[in-house]
């Protein structure tokens, strides 16, 4: 993410500023750390000094370097705002890469619990804990563009991709399995026939999570979600200038979103274009929510939900995104092959819509493809003329 860059500065300040500074930042050239649980100073090894590449890897889905990242910035979080300083950081150290083998086996095996000295509860406890964390850095690490030149930097990798100006993300919300309590299960079944939880995501034209929010039923219309959402609240209030985003048709009557034209109304070639070129966008989510789902396993399927209690899985989910942000700025690969989301069908749309829906997207849409997509449809339909008379003439 370009326009992140003073983040991920800030970002890094703050970590070595936490942990490295004075003897710190020896042992830090060094490759050992202060692992002290009785106020003195011990030297020790990194925790992943353990481990080669290909078990990190295959456990953590993550390299070494980004590992190191992860483990040494949130030990500093964690030790900064949860723990007391005289806790010891070995302990610490190990509730991280548990949390995170959680994420990417979908489960804890015994092995790495007994290898970091957890036992069940405290493997969970552990888990509870690191969530927590970690969704608490979503602000720092996925970011929406604020300002104009931010906005544009984003917007211009949309219309390179597909022509459509002024696109700043894409609308889609990711779909985890779960079990539902027994009186709410028709609340959590989504258009694809299981029960889910949903979250609404934005992702840029390089699958990086720009928003993410809004954990609930799986069998929430898409549209009250955008509509209640806080990104809708800051478009609403002109936040980001004349931008959109782009969505699915199941939102044609959301604000501030860029959906297909319907079929019955294609009724020109400039028309049929922008629909490809929309869809283009569109099928993105599918790739972006697979990665997450091929890196973090967990996001598969999070188990039973406790009724009215949907804050631990959304700590879980949020806390996914912002490692999916971070795995891209280290470019870490995926630990195997991409498995594309499936497109969820649409719902069909009660005349009431939401609550005073405005419904200028329409005339804005038509205003654009006459713009963007009507001079190519004037020249192919020339081209098309020319065919004929070289054909017949």
């Amino acid at each position: 993410m370009s326009y992140a860059g003073a983040v991920w500065l800030a970002v890094q300040e703050d970590l070595y500023r936490s942990i490295f500074l004075g003897p710190a930042r020896q042992r830090r050239k060094s490759g050992t750390y202060s692992c002290s649980s009785n106020g003195h100073s011990d030297q020790a090894r990194h925790p992943l000094d353990s481990f080669d590449d290909n078990f990190l890897s295959q456990c953590f889905h993550y390299n070494r370097q980004c590992l190191i990242f992860l483990v040494d910035y949130v030990k500093a979080r964690m030790m900064k705002d949860i723990f007391r300083p005289s806790n010891d950081a070995a302990s610490v150290e190990a509730m991280i890469l548990a949390t995170l083998c959680f994420y990417a086996q979908g489960f804890l095996p015994r092995k790495i619990t007994d290898m970091l000295g957890l036992d069940h509860t405290s493997a969970n406890y552990a888990v509870n804990v690191v969530s927590k964390v970690l969704a608490d850095m979503a602000p720092d690490f996925i970011t929406f563009p604020g300002s104009y030149n931010d906005r544009m930097g984003v917007a211009y990798g949309f219309k390179n991709l597909s022509g459509i100006p002024n696109v700043v993300g894409v609308l889609g919300c990711l779909h985890v399995q779960v079990f539902p309590p027994p009186a709410e299960e028709r609340l959590f079944l989504n258009t694809l026939g299981y029960h889910s939880v949903m979250v609404q995501i934005i992702n840029d034209v390089d699958g990086n999570l720009l928003s993410v929010e809004q954990c609930c039923p799986g069998g929430t219309m898409e549209q009250a979600v955008w509509e209640s959402s806080n990104i809708c609240q800051e478009f609403s209030r002109l936040q980001h200038g004349q931008t959109w985003v782009v969505g699915n048709s199941g939102l044609s009557k959301s604000r501030y979103v860029l959906t297909p034209v319907e079929r019955s109304q294609i009724k020109t070639s400039a028309i049929r274009r922008f629909n490809t070129a929309q869809s283009q966008v569109l099928n993105s989510t599918q790739r972006v929510f697979g990665c997450l789902k091929t890196r973090f396993r967990c996001l598969r399927d999070l188990g039973a939900v406790q009724a009215c209690a949907l804050e631990p899985l959304a700590r879980i989910i949020t806390a996914c995104c912002v490692l999916h942000n971070i795995s891209k700025k280290f470019s870490v690969p995926l630990p195997g092959e991409l498995v594309l989301e499936p497109v969820h069908p649409i719902p069909e749309l009660g005349d009431e819509g939401v609550k005073n829906p405005l419904y200028y997207m329409e005339e804005t849409r038509e205003d654009m493809i006459e713009m963007c997509f009507g001079n190519a449809g004037e020249e192919d339909g020339q081209g098309e003329k020319d065919g004929h008379k070289g054909r017949h003439g």
